[in-house]
């Protein structure tokens, strides 16, 4: 989440400065060992299940709307989870990835760009399925393949958009090779370009973002309790839609809002160049908590796939259906039932959106 002064954080915890290294060691190796830990386990699942996640939405059967999201969705957590490697690699093991010309200007613009698009992406697919469950008579129109692109490609020039301030921010000294925030940027403290700008992105992104797709998955959760209890053989229909929205978008909202939490309270333990030094045991104390607190909130760029498998049947099934196509495993061993599984759930999928009818390119 926001940049996380990113580099400068970085190097202070990695140079151990004067006032950190007064302060009670126990708690910076614990830090250390937080990311040294929580991190390689995070990309143990994180990698494959991404990977495992876009094959999936880009299978044929699968190339819907939604899929659409979802694909572009697990594309940009595996290329987060990339670029988080980097970040740890200079953190914990001190290797030298970003005092270069270019690439310190280019790589924050990325990375941030990642993490506004992941929530950005999430709204569309769940604003997508609010028009389909409130405005049925609308989803021809609106919930379609090429809209689906449109949107995550207008989605990623928006990230991209707010993220290339970072490329100013950020600016190497060619004279000491060292790649820093622009004094311009950071003059004036919590007044400074980089303070106001992260304020505002960060509200924006990541508190009101979540508050939206929180409000329309409530919404869509009521439209179809009202549908169940017009239609009495779509409540189980209905109990599988709405264990999922709820999954799905609360493990999105409890991950990403205390990362926005801590990371607004950081001038009050590590101040600027225009404010008093605060107590340094202090300081230790708001890195462990900063650095426990973002590790769980990068588990929602690394756990979605498996979200998906616990809780949505086609992807379940079309999960078995890859897995008996790439290992040499009897599909009656596996219980080769995965066409008659897609096919009921074209069906569930098309009473979620309030019309039992004929399959189009928007089912799921």
């Amino acid at each position: 989440m926001a940049n996380e002064t990113v580099l400068e954080l970085l190097r202070r915890m990695r140079n151990d400065s004067v006032e950190v290294a007064t302060a009670d060691p126990s708690l910076l190796k614990a830090a250390a060992n937080v990311d040294k830990i929580i991190s390689p386990i995070l990309y143990i699942f994180g990698f494959p299940g991404n990977l495992i996640a876009i094959i999936i939405w880009l299978q044929p059967r699968m190339r819907h709307s939604s899929g659409t999201y979802l694909a572009a969705l697990g594309f940009v957590d595996l290329l987060f989870m990339v670029i988080h490697v980097m970040f740890e690699i200079y953190k914990v093991w001190g290797v030298q990835m970003f005092d270069a010309p270019g690439i310190c200007e280019l790589l924050p613009v990325v990375y941030m760009a990642t993490q506004y698009l992941s929530p950005l992406l999430v709204l569309g697919f769940t604003v997508e399925r609010f028009i389909g469950v409130q405005f049925p008579s609308k989803r021809q129109i609106y919930c379609t393949i090429n809209r689906a692109r449109i949107a995550s490609f207008a989605l990623a020039l928006f990230a991209l958009a707010i993220g290339s301030m970072q490329g100013y921010i950020y600016k190497y000294n060619s004279k000491l090779d060292f790649c820093g925030l622009r004094e311009a940027a950071v003059r004036g403290g919590h007044a400074s370009l980089w303070s106001i700008w992260t304020w505002i992105t960060e509200m924006l992104v990541f508190m009101c973002v979540p508050m939206l797709i929180l409000m329309f998955n409530v919404m869509i959760i009521r439209r179809i309790r009202n549908l169940a209890e017009i239609e009495k053989s779509y409540s189980s229909k209905a109990l599988t839609t709405t264990f999922s929205l709820l999954v799905v978008s609360f493990y999105f909202i409890i991950t990403t809002f205390p990362v926005s939490i801590i990371y607004a309270i950081r001038y009050y333990y590590v101040p600027s160049e225009d404010t008093v030094a605060g107590d340094p045991q202090k300081q230790a104390q708001y890195m462990l908590a900063k650095t426990i607190i973002e590790e769980i909130g990068t588990t929602h760029h690394a756990c979605k796939f498996y979200i998906f498998l616990i809780t949505e049947q086609a992807f379940r099934a079309e999960f078995l259906r890859v897995v008996a196509k790439v290992l040499p495993i009897s599909r009656d061993k596996i219980g080769y039932e995965q066409q008659t599984e897609v096919t009921a759930n074209t069906e569930w999928h098309e009473a979620e959106m309030g019309e039992v009818g004929v399959r189009d390119e928007t089912d799921m």
